[in-house]
């Protein structure tokens, strides 16, 4: 739930806000449709004291990394400066769902089209877990791998003749599917 106070002129409230425990503690941001351009996201946020720097930021997200403070007291209710505003969340805790949904979003193949290195890279907004499945337009297994708690994959896909493909990331239930080009 999310609570925004402040006056007509405030930078609006990020959509959700979830507090990553890391070894340096994170705040990430989401947007349910795109958020405002990164560079008018504020360049530090303020909460329980504690002062976060913008780090990563794209269309759907933004992570805010501790640099000064002990971090959020209390990850299940807390209040964040952002900008001119004041926003609160509640329920800070960041499940697979989320996570997948975010990623979902975030979720970048580069180069796609995969040409002359015949490698793949993915990258995520946050660390996750999952098989890594490419299917031809056939429906047939053409690559078999995983992502074991990472932000990024690079994959070898020399063997994938050129043509349209599926790429799929799966953690039990929860799928997304991304088209992939593979041109040499």
């Amino acid at each position: 739930m999310l609570l925004c106070s402040g006056n007509i002129f405030s930078q609006a409230c990020p959509e959700a806000s979830f507090v990553i425990a890391l070894p340096t503690e994170e705040i990430l941001f989401s947007f349910d449709n795109p958020g405002p351009p990164c560079a008018s996201r504020p360049a530090s946020i303020t909460i329980d004291g504690s002062q976060y720097d913008k780090g990563n930021c794209d269309t759907f997200s933004t992570r805010y990394v501790l640099t000064t403070g002990s971090g959020v007291i209390d990850t299940n209710s807390y209040t964040v400066t952002y900008g001119s505003s004041s926003c609160e969340y509640t329920g800070g805790t960041l499940g697979l769902d989320e996570i997948f949904s975010i990623n979902e979003k975030t979720l970048k193949l580069f180069p796609n089209p995969v040409q002359d290195n015949k490698e793949l890279t993915m990258s995520f907004a946050l660390p996750m877990d999952a098989k890594v499945l490419i299917y031809d337009l056939t429906g047939k297994l053409q690559l078999n791998d995983e992502v074991n708690s990472q932000n990024s994959k690079t994959i070898n896909v020399s063997n994938l003749a050129t043509g349209m493909y599926l790429l799929r990331l799966v953690n039990g239930n929860t799928v997304i599917n991304k088209k992939l080009l593979v041109n040499y």
